[in-house]
């Protein structure tokens, strides 16, 4: 990867883990159901300008626009109201590394190097050590919540790597778009009816600002590059730096949401920034031969 492309994807991935501070503070004012749909329905604003639908096959717009628009930030956020630290769940949610490189070979053929591989290894240790410092007692739900959403994030990496369009910002919004009206009706049905909306009556303009950040900004744009990356690159390099995603969450949890970072906690940081160095370094990648 280029040095350019290394900072764009570095950039990407330290939004995202300052995310994970708007969406507790989102949780504390909206149910989870009623975040999503409107997260989705801001990531989707570029429509209004962007009115000719992606140049693909359909199915490939409603593939992302179920996972990535709609299942994955869904489960994201009902981990983190079932009790899952914002700090944990950004941490947790990089399992999608995984899950991703396992698609990829499955699906792509594409092997990483021993070098990836033990990126990967290394990062993962740092990880569970970060996860053993965290504190919150999270339920087995919660936590199963996030897994979940990370496969879907992973899913969603593979459904751009094979929907082969480089028109992403339409792709995106448009991916969105069509999860407005499934999560605000579910919203309606299981988070109290017409009730659910007249909180939106009492949102402050820090809520707004915060649903623009976190739909047009983080996902809208954020998505288009780090698609752009995928695009562009192999998957077992571009998503191992999804794993900055925890180190920047960690920070500016603890300098906004009061969570520590004792000395256990920054080794494990110190060890997910040797995996990722690991996992990016330029070697010669081999590919699955197919008969």
């Amino acid at each position: 990867m280029s040095i350019a492309h290394i900072a764009l994807a570095l950039a990407v991935t330290c939004f995202w883990g300052f995310t994970f501070v708007v969406m507790r503070d989102l949780l504390d004012a909206l149910p989870p159901l009623m975040v999503a749909g409107l997260r989705v329905a801001t990531a989707a604003l570029p429509v209004l300008v962007l009115v000719r639908p992606p140049r693909i096959a359909w199915y490939w717009t409603l593939g992302i626009g179920l996972t990535q628009g709609t299942i994955q930030m869904s489960l994201l956020l009902f981990g983190m109201d079932f009790g899952m630290p914002a700090g944990l769940s950004s941490l947790v949610l990089q399992s999608q590394v995984f899950f991703t490189t396992f698609l990829a070979f499955m699906i792509l053929g594409e092997k990483p190097g021993r070098a990836q591989y033990a990126g990967i290894a290394v990062s993962g240790a740092g990880m569970a050590i970060i996860g053993l410092t965290l504190p919150g007692g999270p339920t087995l739900a919660g936590l199963g919540f996030v897994l979940a959403a990370a496969l879907s994030w992973a899913c969603s990496n593979m459904i751009i790597k094979l929907a082969g369009t480089d028109d992403l910002l339409r792709l995106i919004a448009w991916a969105h778009l069509i999860g407005v009206v499934p999560l605000l009706a579910l919203s309606y049905v299981f988070e109290g009816g017409e009730a659910v909306f007249l909180q939106l009556v009492d949102i402050t303009w820090i809520t707004v600002g915060e649903l623009i950040f976190l739909g047009l900004i983080s996902t809208c744009f954020g998505f288009m590059l780090w698609s752009y990356l995928l695009r562009r690159y192999p998957a077992y390099l571009v998503t191992p730096f999804s794993l900055v995603i925890p180190i920047a969450g960690l920070i500016s949890t603890a300098l906004l949401l009061d969570e520590s970072l004792g000395p256990m906690r920054l080794a494990g940081v110190g060890l997910v920034l040797i995996g990722l160095l690991l996992a990016t370094l330029r070697l010669r990648a081999r590919r699955v031969v197919r008969p």
